[in-house]
């Protein structure tokens, strides 16, 4: 039996029911009924611009995708837009292109050219329902209630690992967070729990997302320099409108898994030359059931998010934008830790100064500040634990940004500069009965700093055939600037002065075949270094609680280096599309925890202690592949399959690797109403390594049905059932083998105004 729910997370009073239906009440009586006059239709098609191929299931949409079009097979489209819009401006959006917007005067006919992304960058367009959107990409929405996090791990190669039913932390490919970059915007943030309890997903919310941007490789200097994959959150951004205009959406849903419910309001204001968009988010989860109907203790949590965004025009060239994100949850049970979080903060903002076309060659000149604060608390007084911990930690983020796109003929160039500073400082004080309070610094008071440069390019050679290349490099600073941290660490490396330099870098090369009209094939290699992690070089007895070890960094480390190989095909038959990566990354000087019997745990029930290591190498493969399918009758189907092996270079498995998993999902439109059901699974995972605290994980499927349907042209209804049968599960990747949420109904409405 899992233990009694702990006296913290109370029951909600009636009270909040009656605040949940008023809200209810007033979101329906504040739609204003929208009348449509007379429509101009756009007409056109859409190509590649390598290869002038038309190109189908390409979105076409007008802001807030009020109005959208998918291209056909021929590459055609139609848009009917009301007359009183004109002239509307609408993006143009398909994975694996850049997406472009185009702005109408009138009804016409128009040629559109579309431009491949320069390297292995995918796009997840975040919707707020499933009928917002065409194309296939609609299939990652799960239900609007669910997190990033869940919404992340629908693409191929994505997992997530779980500590509780709050911020689970994103994995690539078999690669954790110190392999994995996350950004908001491009900005960098530096999450502030040493036990990874708030990794960078947690501080946004799907609502105020526009798209997420993944990197699946060093192939993507400006995105991955000092990591070996990618995640970048891209925040809603306000529309500039030849006529003023204001709407909003006011947004109420509940899953009765948790017990859950969450209210959204969204307002976006357009001017020729000012726009601006704003979110506002509270959500309240309690204790979730799993699929045998237990309580998870601990692992309820309450959170509010505000978002906005703000662009101005000067002339026809220049514009400026702001962005604002302040994110506040509290009360954050954590059920696989032995502490829970009474609270985490984050204040991020930055400005992007953009020049489009200012002369010749040069298309565009960015250039970007931003700064950020977390603050995060963690403590056991609501645990049974005979020595309790209070555990806070700080970081501060500051980076400045220069880019540029450059383009002569079909040759492209992107250059950055980059810098970015930051500090960190994590505390601990123990509590032991009968004695004086033990206090240490677990991250030192760390100030880093970073300046990196990269350089990447694509040309076309004929038209069968594209390169690609790219390099960075980056002088990394870190120094600790407590004496007392200093005392620690020396307590191990007597003779550390305190601060570390070094240099990093790395670079790519790729190419790509248009075999056909319809088949590609691409090869990439690179070989790049990361950054270490702040908890490899200086973590002082940080509790590991999937091994129960204890760790401690090492200032001396080296960085770890990765080889990577890929190869892809790509093919469409008819109305069917299939994708194929196979992966190779070959890692030297491989950074894992290694055993010192030499040492004392401080931790209480803990096996002993691990000191970050090198091990000289270490291997990552596995495969993704994707079918996506347009049956008759208003039928549509997607499944991707995905599979990671790892192990070191004695032959035992690398820890935390999922297994075989995949999804299907088939949807069924008709006029207004969206269908769709899925399936998620994943094979047995016996490749663990015991000596990280793994052990078997059987195999599982879920499955899940959803709904939505435009009853009116201001209300929105999202409804469903995610794990049908109840299905008593959990992932490879989960800690402590906590089951996941059992069935699960859920019901969302939404109002434009």
């Amino acid at each position: 039996m899992l233990p009694v729910k702990r006296a913290a997370f109370k029951n909600t009073p009636m009270k909040t029911y009656k605040i949940f239906a008023v809200i209810f009440c007033l979101l329906i009586s504040s739609a204003s009924i929208y009348s449509q006059s007379d429509t101009y239709l756009i007409e056109g098609t859409v190509n590649s611009l390598q290869t002038a191929e038309p190109l189908e299931n390409v979105i076409l949409s007008s802001p807030g995708a009020k109005y959208s079009a998918v291209t056909s097979d021929e590459g055609k489209f139609v848009l009917k837009i009301p007359v009183k819009l004109f002239p509307v401006r609408f993006t143009v959006k398909r994975l694996g292109y850049e997406s472009i917007s185009i702005t109408a005067d009138s009804a016409g006919y128009l040629n559109i050219r579309m431009a491949e992304r320069l390297t292995a960058t995918e796009e997840i367009n975040v919707t707020g329902s499933l009928i917002e959107t065409g194309g296939l990409d609609h299939f990652y929405i799960t239900s609007q209630l669910n997190t990033i996090d869940e919404l992340v791990s629908k693409a191929p190669g994505v997992t997530v690992t779980r500590r509780g039913n709050f911020a689970s932390e994103p994995v690539v490919r078999g690669m954790n967070s110190e392999r994995t970059g996350v950004t908001i915007n491009g900005m960098k943030i530096t999450c502030a729990c040493t036990d990874k309890m708030d990794p960078v997903t947690s501080y946004a919310e799907t609502d105020n997302l526009s798209s997420i941007s993944l990197t699946k490789g060093s192939f993507n200097p400006e995105k991955t320099s000092g990591n070996f994959a990618a995640i970048d959150l891209r925040l809603k951004e306000p529309v500039l409108k030849s006529k003023t205009g204001f709407k909003g959406e006011l947004t109420a849903g509940y899953m009765t898994v948790s017990d859950a419910r969450k209210v959204e309001a969204l307002f976006d204001l357009n001017t020729p030359v000012y726009g601006s968009v704003i979110s506002f988010v509270y959500k309240q989860n309690k204790d979730y059931r799993t699929g045998s109907g237990e309580k998870v203790p601990y692992s309820g949590y309450n959170k509010f998010n505000i978002t906005t965004s703000h662009i101005i025009k000067a002339g026809s060239k220049f514009s400026a934008k702001v962005d604002f994100l302040y994110d506040y949850a509290w009360d954050i049970g954590y059920p696989a830790l032995t502490m829970d979080v009474k609270s985490a903060e984050a204040f991020i903002t930055g400005a992007v100064f953009k020049l489009e076309n200012p002369f010749g060659s040069v298309k565009t000149i960015e250039a970007g500040l931003y700064y950020n604060a977390i603050t995060h608390i963690m403590d056991d007084s609501h645990r049974s634990n005979t020595i309790k911990m209070d555990m806070p930690g700080w970081t501060k983020t500051g980076g400045a940004n220069l880019s540029t796109l450059l383009q002569w003929g079909d040759l492209k160039v992107n250059a950055k500069l980059e810098s970015v500073f930051t500090t960190e400082r994590a505390e601990m004080t123990m509590y032991a009965p009968n004695a004086a309070p033990m206090f240490m610094l677990t991250w030192p008071d760390i100030m880093k700093s970073e300046y990196t440069a990269s350089v990447g390019g694509e040309k076309m050679i004929g038209r069968k055939t594209k390169i690609l290349a790219g390099v960075w490099a980056a002088f990394n600073s870190s120094s600790i600037e407590d004496k007392l941290g200093l005392g620690e660490i020396k307590v191990f490396y007597p003779d550390f002065k305190g601060s570390d330099d070094r240099f990093i870098g790395g670079f790519f090369s790729g190419i790509k075949f248009y075999l056909s009209e319809k088949f590609t094939a691409g090869l990439n290699y690179s070989n790049s270094k990361r950054s270490l992690s702040t908890s490899e070089q200086y973590a002082f007895y940080i509790f590991n609680r999937i091994d129960a070890y204890d760790y401690v960094g090492d200032p001396y480390i080296k960085n770890e280096n990765a080889s990577q190989v890929e190869i892809n095909f790509e093919g469409s038959a008819g109305k069917i599309k299939a994708g194929l990566s196979l992966f190779g990354y070959f890692f030297k000087d491989y950074i894992a925890g290694v055993i010192d019997p030499s040492l004392s745990p401080m931790t209480e029930g803990a096996n002993g202690v691990k000191i970050y290591s090198n091990i000289p190498s270490a291997r990552m493969l596995g495969f993704e592949s994707s079918l996506e399918a347009e049956l008759p009758a208003g039928f549509n189907a997607i499944g991707s399959i995905q599979y990671s092996y790892g192990e070191d270079n004695s032959g035992k498995y690398l820890p935390q690797v999922p297994p075989l998993m995949g999804t299907l999902s088939l949807r069924y439109t008709k006029g207004s109403y969206r269908l769709q059901t899925e399936a998620v699974w994943a094979a047995k995972q016996n490749k663990i390594n015991e000596a990280y605290g793994e052990s078997t994980t059987p195999s599982y499927a879920v499955f899940n049905l959803r709904l939505s349907a435009k009853l009116l042209k201001f209300l929105t209804v999202d409804t469903g059932v995610e794990n049908i049968f109840d299905r008593n599960y959990y992932e490879h990747l989960d800690w402590l083998k906590i089951p996941r949420p059992g069935r699960n109904f859920y019901l969302s409405v939404k109002t434009e105004f």
